[in-house]
């Protein structure tokens, strides 16, 4: 194998996914080639097929990359039933923050991949095992609705109302900046003062009415 510097392998392997992640969020996966990511991450294209024969390979190590760290966190925090929901809540509001705030264009990244192939997305999440975990957590959350900690609502709903409040400033970053963004505050603040009106919404469709 023929690399451009004396990085060990797993050096080079994270290296490349890091190159891939870069381009594949930037231009989308159908617009970045392997040639792309070669160059991107310093090494030729014989190197790259070394480590990643396709770029599906590819792909599927970037998003597990990006959501295996956080998808157990979220699992772990909602099911931890003797806290109450809105500590629940805040704390996978703060997780996804703190991914955002690493990654800002990561919601636009997702958002054009499901509409370009949804079935690679969910078959990626499939052979990653992350589907496993939503399915235990939707079963626990339906489990609180059957008994009456939480009030009853459509997952699917809950699941719209929670990404839809939580990912639309950021992928409406670059018009919000432009037109509300003239009091001098930041954008990173800006999201800081809407998690309070996330968290106020999600349980008033989550706390059982007195």
């Amino acid at each position: 194998m023929n690399t451009t510097n004396n990085s060990t392998p797993n050096d080079t392997e994270t290296r490349i996914i890091e190159a891939a992640k870069a381009l594949f969020i930037e231009k989308g996966y159908a617009e970045t080639s392997m040639s792309d990511i070669a160059a991107r991450a310093g090494i030729n294209r014989p190197a790259l097929h070394y480590y990643f024969r396709t770029k599906d390979k590819m792909f599927h190590a970037v998003i597990g990359g990006i959501l295996a760290p956080i998808v157990p966190h979220v699992y772990e925090l909602l099911m931890q039933k003797e806290l109450p929901i809105s500590m629940r809540m805040e704390g996978i509001i703060d997780a996804y923050y703190h991914l955002f705030s690493q990654n800002p264009r990561l919601p636009m990244f997702i958002v054009r991949e499901i509409n370009r192939d949804t079935r690679m997305l969910l078959g990626t999440l499939h052979e990653l095992q992350l589907d496993r975990k939503a399915r235990v957590v939707i079963a626990s959350l339906e489990a609180e609705m059957d008994s009456g900690r939480l009030n009853r609502i459509p997952i699917k709903f809950l699941f719209m109302s929670f990404y839809g409040l939580l990912v639309t400033p950021l992928l409406m970053q670059d018009a919000i900046k432009e037109v509300f963004l003239d009091d001098g505050n930041s954008f990173e603040q800006l999201l800081l003062q809407w998690k309070p009106y996330i968290l106020k919404q999600i349980l008033t469709l989550l706390q059982p009415t007195t």
